[in-house]
């Protein structure tokens, strides 16, 4: 499924931290069709998907700074429920995955990543699109105070008591 019904190619993010391991799976999903956005952690990725409305899924990492690639895969889910979500490691299995989030393990091959990213696109198909806000005040590893990009508030955090 690398062209949406119009014909352009389905739009995926990429969630990495790693230069080089970015830089492979950009060429991985270019080759295969895919267009491909990149952002170095998600926090980066949370501005991207408050701008870019045409993302259909993403590929993230589970180890970065800022906002780790699991407290991203549950924003997503529950903000944009219509973006697959594909979660690499080369750590173990995470237990708390999203409902409907695919697992790859680091190092993975090309075969690998786009047989997951064509499962949760299938699966996320007849989604319906959504608009609700996202609030990063319960993302863990933001620290009162830290400002946030998503959806160009830059905003600082309060702790949740406050």
């Amino acid at each position: 499924m690398t062209d949406m019904d119009d014909g352009t190619a389905v739009v995926v993010l990429l969630v990495e931290d790693e230069t080089l391991v970015r830089l492979l799976a950009n060429d991985i999903l270019s080759e295969a069709g895919y267009r491909v956005l990149e952002a170095r952690d998600g926090q980066d990725a949370l501005t991207i998907l408050e701008v870019h409305d045409s993302i259909r899924a993403i590929l993230t990492d589970v180890t970065m700074p800022n906002v780790d690639g699991l407290a991203l895969a549950k924003i997503v889910h529950g903000r944009w429920p219509h973006i697959g979500i594909v979660i690499t490691s080369a750590v173990a299995l995470p237990t708390d995955l999203p409902k409907g989030a695919r697992f790859v393990r680091k190092p993975y091959t090309a075969k690998a990543v786009l047989e997951e990213l064509e499962a949760v696109l299938a699966e996320t198909a007849d989604v319906p699109t959504s608009s609700a806000p996202v609030a990063l005040t319960n993302v863990a590893n933001l620290r009162a105070g830290q400002i946030h990009g998503a959806g160009g508030l830059a905003q600082p955090l309060r702790e949740p008591d406050e």
